[in-house]
């Protein structure tokens, strides 16, 4: 049986990058809980769809980061939100470009926090790129189905 030591230094980084994913996650997972809501909601079937497309989406990427948290040896982890930030609010009034932007909001924006973190691994930005750009490519093609859905009525 093999030990391995790790140094303060270590275990303090690890703890770091632990609480980040973490937050990360628990943003994530309020945020996809909300967009399921608003395609629960929907009575228009393409719509919805196009939603929990992204819902989907937003699970894989969860369970990759929650994956990576294990790797890291980060226990106690849950899905409470944090309590010191308020979420951005999603209205189904404001159709597919509302979405867009709160997803924008959520997703883009704390991917994008994540990556200019200095104190992050490189295997963690790399998960973080492959995610933004799956996210960003999502609401590419949600903008492009609302312009032909609405060329189209």
């Amino acid at each position: 049986m093999m030990f391995v030591t790790v140094s303060p230094k270590q275990a303090a980084q690890y703890s770091y990058m632990c609480s980040r994913l973490k937050s990360m996650v628990n943003k994530m997972v309020m945020a996809r809980k909300a967009l399921e809501g608003i395609a629960n909601a929907s009575f228009d079937k393409s719509f919805a769809k196009s939603v929990y497309l992204l819902a989907s989406e937003s699970l894989q990427c969860e369970n990759e980061i929650r994956a990576h948290i294990g790797s890291l040896s980060c226990f106690n982890y849950g899905e409470e939100p944090e309590n010191n930030k308020k979420m951005p609010s999603i209205s189904l009034s404001g159709g597919l470009e509302s979405i867009c932007d709160y997803s924008e909001k959520i997703y883009l924006s704390s991917y994008k926090k994540l990556l200019k973190d200095k104190h992050l691994g490189n295997s963690i930005k790399s998960l973080i790129k492959n995610h933004l750009q799956l996210f960003m490519s999502s609401l590419t093609q949600l903008r492009m189905f609302n312009d032909v859905k609405n060329a189209v009525n």
